[in-house]
């Protein structure tokens, strides 16, 4: 049976999705695209519906027999992108309670772009880093951060809050280093047992709660009179400088 009607309640409920404070009442949000359902499913994300363009139905039918299958007007109307791979799927959120972290972690003081955002959780995945902080930033499942991290929301733990305290609360005994202009060279410094990098707004850096309880704040040098790099960027060479351990 294929479904033709925007109205139709699968439909509205994604579409819902959309919207932030949905998706946190829900606990849940979509992907899109073939690579992001399929990463989703590899990774063992709870994957509760999918949901397949009829024009290219034929393309996923033996990956996802047990698929929706939407008229094309419908389903474009569950689409973030312009041009849509023809299929979306809704996972449940893996979203923890704030706890210790397992290993090296991120967090994100108050950062508000979304493509920043992504990319630095992407990293923090390719780095090794077992968990994620978000403190008064963007949501972590909002279509364009899931597009830049590229299927890193299912490597690490994710952890949301707006209270700053809170977090450096579960990182006791964890070593907090702070990127931020003015900071001791990272190439000079020894990184030993956990770290949690914190990386802070894009325009008004870290929080003065973060500046004022940190072990150790950290910059990257910096040729030909630049101040500064981008967010995902300078966080992103920080992180793989912890996790080479080439600090000395």
């Amino acid at each position: 049976m294929i479904i033709t009607s925007v109205d139709n309640g699968k439909l509205v409920a994604c579409r819902k999705l959309a919207d932030k404070k949905y998706r946190r009442k829900e606990g849940r949000y979509l992907v899109e695209g073939e690579r992001l359902v399929a990463d989703a499913i590899r990774h063992g994300a709870k994957v509760t519906n999918i949901f397949v363009k009829e024009s290219v139905a034929d393309k996923f039918a033996t990956s996802y027999p047990d698929a929706d299958v939407v008229a094309d007007r419908a389903f474009d109307t569950l689409c973030d992108t312009v041009t849509t791979q023809g299929i979306v799927a809704v996972v449940e959120q893996a979203e923890l309670p704030l706890a210790a972290p397992c290993g090296n972690s991120l967090v994100l003081d108050g950062l508000q772009d979304p493509g920043n955002v992504g990319t630095l959780i992407r990293t923090a995945a390719a780095c090794g880093f077992t968990d994620v902080y978000a403190v008064g930033s963007v949501d972590l499942y909002s279509p364009k951060v899931l597009r830049s991290a590229m299927s890193a929301h299912f490597c690490v733990k994710l952890h949301q809050s707006d209270d700053i305290e809170a977090v450096f609360g579960v990182l006791d005994g964890v070593m907090k280093v702070c990127a931020d202009m003015g900071g001791k060279n990272v190439f000079d410094v020894k990184f030993d047992g956990k770290v949690a990098l914190i990386v802070g707004n894009e325009g008004n850096g870290i929080s003065d709660f973060t500046r004022r309880n940190a072990d150790i704040t950290v910059a990257l040098p910096m040729a030909n009179d630049f101040e500064s790099l981008n967010a995902s960027v300078a966080g992103s060479v920080v992180m793989y400088q912890i996790f080479a351990g080439k600090g000395n």
